[in-house]
């Protein structure tokens, strides 16, 4: 039994789209590897890039005071002594990245992403990062006096040496953190891992 032409050609067509379909799809799967290079220029010209993809990308030292960076991807990327200052980085996905001496003083980070970021010597007063996943993140001598901090995940966060004068822990599991010099938000000194 031979099948009309146009069947032939219908089902053709939906095989072409299958295809195309996967295609997008299986595309859609793979993480970005590295920062779109008009991503980054437009946040150094303009200092607004939300959802932008920066994985990796070198910001080290860059001046982001004020910058718009919300729902950005920065996996993996170069922050070191950045000015991020009252920066929006709402809902920013930073895993990884290194932060180490960048000035945060005063961000918005609620819900941010940054497991096994390095934010050792960060100034990170009066920020605010409710419900912000820091799980096994560096945070020794980080400034984080003032921050608003309330059930952020730390897991086995290092805060060796940190300033959590004043800051708000509320909701915050504690049990797994590194505390050594660390100054609590009642200005008592924690010396539980020396």
């Amino acid at each position: 039994m031979t099948r009309p032409t146009g069947f032939l050609q219908t089902m053709k067509r939906l095989l072409a789209m299958l295809a195309l379909v996967l295609m997008f799809w299986s595309s859609g799967l793979a993480t970005a590897a590295a920062a779109i290079p008009d991503d980054v220029q437009k946040l150094l010209d303009t200092k607004k890039c939300q959802v932008c993809i920066l994985n990796e990308a070198d910001l080290s030292h860059a001046d982001l005071n004020g910058a718009n960076l919300k729902i950005a991807v920065l996996t993996g990327a170069n922050l070191v002594g950045a000015d991020l200052g009252h920066a929006n980085l709402m809902l920013t996905e930073m895993e990884g990245a290194n932060l180490s001496g960048a000035s945060l003083t005063g961000a918005q980070m609620n819900g941010a992403n940054l497991p096994n970021a390095n934010l050792s010597g960060a100034d990170l007063s009066n920020v605010e990062m409710t419900q912000a996943n820091l799980s096994d993140a560096n945070l020794s001598d980080a400034d984080l006096s003032g921050a608003v901090m309330l059930s952020v995940i730390l897991g086995s966060a290092n805060l060796n040496g940190a300033n959590l004068k004043g800051a708000n822990l509320r909701g915050v599991n504690r049990s797994m953190v590194l505390f050594c010099n660390t100054t609590m938000p009642d200005g008592s000194i924690e010396n539980r891992d020396c």
